[in-house]
């Protein structure tokens, strides 16, 4: 019996040594590897973007004389003065949006005219081309221009007779570097173009290689001052030929209207005409004939009108030089660069209306 307990109690004994040794085992066993540590990579702060460089302002070799803009062109080349029609039966005129200066004047009655100076641009096509004067020669001659006219009256046939000024006789030369339009009757169809006139010029002999007495102008950061002039009128004694220059917003400058229409171009019907500086003169007039042709004072000086960037102000006008300028305290004054309207009028109180 004793036996048996005793051997009883040594498998006991052994079954828990064994259980035990086991356990120990598991506890024992290797762990899987911690994870590794994320290893973050050092990267080098991304530089500021450098700011882009402002454009530098292009530096011209030279100035256009009548329009103050920049050019790498040779300018030293004399201006085409071109007597053009101004009547209701002339407009819309051809190539008028491409002169650099325009002179408005009375001619007979309530038609004015036009000297339309080109030297910037060069039109295929220029007119219709009408008649002299004796004022617009000499205004010519304030820009040493080549003057061009058909027909005259008896001051200008005079002067140009007697070789006051480099003429180009539209009626001379009629169908060889000026010709007749078949869209209109005459005496309002005569048209040229720029390229003609120098063949003209050539074959009557007018040196071409002589520099335009310049006009002076605004850098492009000036600032002008003055009342506000969104709508000049200018009263010619006709609702069929009074002045409206409009200011428009978008293109800085001033739209010529005539006669209640935009004057617009009339082979580019989309282009209108227009101006950056409205200057308006007055002067004496003076009726000396039965057909209502003026003598007009184009050298004494007096009140005078300028408007630009949709403004104006009261200065006064000075021939100097034969350049009809504006001067205030006895100060001349700069254009701005762009195209330029000279209008003259009788009256300034009388005949100029400004809505501001």
């Amino acid at each position: 019996m004793m036996k048996r307990l005793t051997l009883g109690l040594l498998l006991v004994l052994v079954v828990t040594f064994v259980f035990a040794c086991n356990k120990k085992e598991d506890t024992g066993a290797v762990q899987p590897d911690d994870p590794p540590e994320e290893v973050v990579e050092k990267t080098e702060p991304e530089p500021e973007p450098k700011p882009e460089p402002e454009p530098e302002e292009e530096v011209f070799e030279n100035q256009f004389p009548l329009t103050g803009i920049g050019t790498n062109e040779d300018v030293d080349y004399r201006a085409f003065g071109v007597m053009i029609e101004n009547s209701r039966s002339a407009r819309p005129q051809t190539g008028l949006y491409q002169a650099d200066l325009v002179y408005e004047v009375l001619s007979e009655g309530t038609i004015t005219r036009l000297l339309a100076f080109y030297h910037s641009e060069k039109p295929e096509v220029i007119g219709p081309v009408r008649s002299a004067r004796d004022y617009y020669i000499n205004l010519n001659n304030g820009y040493n221009g080549i003057y061009v006219s058909a027909g005259g009256s008896p001051q200008a046939f005079a002067m140009i007779q007697n070789r006051q000024v480099d003429h180009i006789d539209g009626l001379a030369y009629d169908g060889r570097y000026l010709w007749r339009s078949s869209e209109r009757r005459a005496p309002h169809n005569m048209y040229t173009s720029y390229n003609d006139l120098l063949k003209a010029a050539e074959h009557a002999g007018h040196a071409l290689i002589t520099p335009v007495p310049s006009l002076t102008f605004f850098d492009d950061e000036s600032i002008i001052g003055g009342d506000e002039a969104l709508e000049v009128t200018i009263n010619y004694g006709s609702s069929t030929n009074n002045v409206v220059y409009r200011y428009d917003q978008e293109l800085e400058s001033y739209i010529r209207h005539v006669g209640g229409e935009k004057i617009v171009d009339y082979k580019e019907e989309e282009i209108p005409v227009t101006t950056d500086n409205l200057f308006i003169v007055e002067m004496s007039h003076r009726v000396i004939d039965n057909v209502g042709r003026r003598a007009i004072d184009i050298t004494s000086g007096g009140n005078a009108l300028l408007v630009q960037n949709g403004v104006y102000q009261y200065v006064d006008w000075e021939n100097i030089d034969g350049q009809i300028l504006p001067v205030k305290d006895g100060e001349r004054l700069n254009f701005v660069q762009g195209k330029t309207w000279i209008n003259v009028v009788p009256n300034l109180d009388q005949s100029v209306n400004i809505t501001k």
